[in-house]
């Protein structure tokens, strides 16, 4: 029996069926008034024609490579490339509801780069700390500052974030570069390992008043401890990317604003839940190691890319991050991510406080992964 599949005016078929019978969007009663739809309402229904032309072009692919496959494994790979088209196209749905939520959220018209806003006083990273300008009470740009937080299931993934003292200039503003680096950590004959999750190069921005700007980020997964993946990635100002505001520095309860700008990318929008919170019994209570107190500021995140996830996230001030509780459709998925030592240098890594298993294997494999972040000796420049 000759091999099928779909043909290219077949596809073009299901793909204008698929977005004639996409989800109601938030601007349906804009069009009964006879209001054009906002920009931004616009581009979520762009983003899903764009999803499902890829979710077709995937397909194609794939069906292309399963032709070239013996005869007892072509039908079976066809199939599955046929259910993950179901899934995509599906996903692309979910995903222009979650952007239209985020419209409505944010009553936004058109997305402004805050980085190329001339209103926006930018300061020079190595001024944050120094008597010239306060840090941010949540995301501190001080070089040296370094924080161990310890997530999975378990606390069996451990992460390092540090800043560093280099700067990278992006859509002509002066980004600090922050470091982070997700390990697992395991046991081997008596010996803890620690296997590379996730890479990231974070950058960002410090504005007169304190407020902490996105400028973007370079991301890098790892699988088996070899580099599979650099998605996420993105930088302000190149293929019409925009930054966006990390964190406030005085925020209001229902403020929300994006964080970065990358469509199909980057897309993470923080709303600011209460300032004088505490962990409830539901999230799993107080992070034992720095307790709010009814002292932090509680966020929620999310990202329409990936939607139904959602994340709490708590900021203890004078301190920062100090837990994160990830949701899944609204419900607590069971894991956190705790702070457990903060310090202003990497010798933070050596302290008892933090309770690393072998702090010489850890920084041997953070020499490895980022060199210009940790390969300095303890105490050193």
């Amino acid at each position: 029996m000759p091999y099928r599949t779909t043909s290219v005016s077949q596809l073009i078929l299901l793909l204008g069926a698929a977005l004639t019978h996409a989800p109601a969007n938030a601007d349906d009663d804009r069009d009964s008034r006879n209001e054009p739809p906002t920009t931004c309402a616009r581009t979520a229904q762009t983003m899903q024609k764009a999803c499902l032309f890829e979710a077709g072009a995937a397909l194609h692919t794939t069906l292309g490579a399963c032709m070239n496959l013996s005869e007892s494994e072509r039908a079976s790979c066809a199939a599955e490339a046929q259910a993950s088209r179901l899934e995509d196209t599906e996903l692309c749905g979910e995903q222009l509801v979650a952007r239209q939520e985020v419209c409505g959220l944010l009553n936004e018209f058109r997305y402004q780069d805050p980085l190329t806003s001339s209103s926006i006083t930018f300061v020079d990273p190595a001024e944050v700390g120094n008597g010239a300008f306060e840090p941010n009470p949540y995301v501190s740009l001080v070089a040296g500052q370094t924080q161990v937080v310890r997530a999975g299931e378990n606390g069996d993934e451990l992460g390092v974030v540090t800043v560093t003292n280099q700067t990278r200039t992006i859509d002509g503003v002066e980004c600090r570069v922050v470091v982070d680096v997700a390990v697992e950590v395991s046991s081997d004959e008596g010996a803890t390992e620690y296997e590379p999750l996730e890479l990231t190069d974070d950058w960002f921005a410090q504005d007169a008043v304190g407020n902490v700007y996105y400028c973007g980020e370079l991301s890098r997964t790892y699988e088996d401890s070899v580099l599979r993946d650099l998605s996420g990635s993105f930088e302000a100002g190149r293929d019409l990317a925009k930054g966006g505001v990390l964190i406030e520095a005085m925020p209001k309860v229902a403020d929300a604003h994006r964080q970065e700008y990358a469509l199909g990318e980057a897309e993470d929008i923080v709303e600011y839940v209460a300032l004088n919170a505490t962990p409830t019994g539901a999230e799993g209570g107080e992070n034992l190691h720095f307790h709010c107190g009814g002292k932090c500021v509680k966020t929620l995140e999310r990202n329409p890319l990936e939607p139904g996830s959602t994340e709490i996230k708590y900021y203890l001030p004078g301190v920062g991050f100090v837990l994160a509780v990830p949701m899944e459709d609204g419900e607590f998925t069971g894991e956190r991510e705790e702070l457990v030592c903060t310090g202003d240098s990497l010798d933070l890594l050596d302290s008892a406080d933090c309770g690393i298993e072998e702090p010489k294997a850890l920084r041997e494999q953070l020499c490895k992964l980022a060199p210009d972040a940790f390969c300095a000796e303890p105490g050193g420049e």
